[in-house]
């Protein structure tokens, strides 16, 4: 994970996650009821972030359940920790949790960061119980192929070329359902879904955050120009621009006796 790309030091880290947790949370929140998640299961969360997922989690489990927030680093769920909700560092490529199996394991917006995620879906199933539950949610690009004006359906493309330098696949949430069949899990459901927003919207200032903190990288390594990049962050503040760049894609699927 060194060459992870927006790792927690950049100064714009804790509001970019913030943004997305706002953005994601209803999304993963509507998928997770969906497991039956309730009273007594045992929870891992993998890249928790600032941990808003995970605390929504422990609320449903109640005293009786248990959550862990792993990330490979925990600052930023510093102070969440207490009652049923366990924060604990974990670098999901080696480590292995302390507590397996757990009734649902849940990702999001972490494989596609992963040159090994092939490999970490396996290792993540076998962390389930029988019948547990898995959930991932990842993006896949393809709105960006209808983006408008011209110039910011290219900044897209370089975009996606840049961080595949990086081995940041941003088609990976079609991949999930098909890998999830190879391992043989059962009760497969998976529904992308694309949010239109506008500028100055919380997902235009996510993108705004995310890109700011790159903005050197994509120039130099990506070849994207300066009036390009300026011309997006204008669009990001513009109220009357409206565009579609991703579809989250979430997944769940269940695991067989064993």
């Amino acid at each position: 994970m060194s060459g992870y790309v927006w790792q927690h030091d950049l100064k714009g880290e804790p509001d970019r996650l913030r943004l997305m947790s706002n953005l994601l949370d209803p999304s993963s929140r509507f998928h997770l009821l969906k497991t039956g998640v309730t009273t007594g299961w045992r929870c891992l969360e993998i890249g928790a972030g600032n941990g808003s997922l995970s605390q929504w989690l422990a609320q449903r489990v109640g005293p009786t359940g248990h959550v862990v927030a792993s990330d490979i680093r925990t600052d930023l769920m510093d102070g969440i920790a207490g009652g049923n909700l366990e924060v604990r560092k974990l670098d999901v490529v080696h480590d292995e949790p302390p507590g397996a199996p757990f009734d649902l394991v849940a990702i999001r917006a972490l494989l596609h960061h992963l040159p090994d995620r092939r490999a970490v879906v396996t290792r993540m199933v076998r962390w389930l119980k029988p019948g547990g539950w898995l959930f991932v949610q990842e993006p896949d690009f393809y709105p960006t192929w209808t983006v408008d004006p011209p110039s910011q359906k290219r900044f897209w493309e370089q975009f996606i070329a840049w961080a595949a330098i990086h081995q940041i696949d941003y088609y990976v949430g079609r991949k999930i359902p098909a890998w999830l069949q190879e391992e043989r899990l059962t009760d497969i459901g998976s529904e992308g879904h694309a949010i239109l927003y506008n500028g100055g919207s919380g997902f235009a200032q996510w993108w705004d955050c995310g890109i700011r903190e790159v903005a050197d990288k994509l120039q130099s390594e990506g070849g994207v120009s300066r009036a390009v990049l300026d011309e997006f962050l204008s669009l990001c503040r513009n109220p009357s621009y409206w565009t579609t760049t991703i579809a989250f894609t979430a997944t769940i699927a269940r695991s067989g006796a064993r």
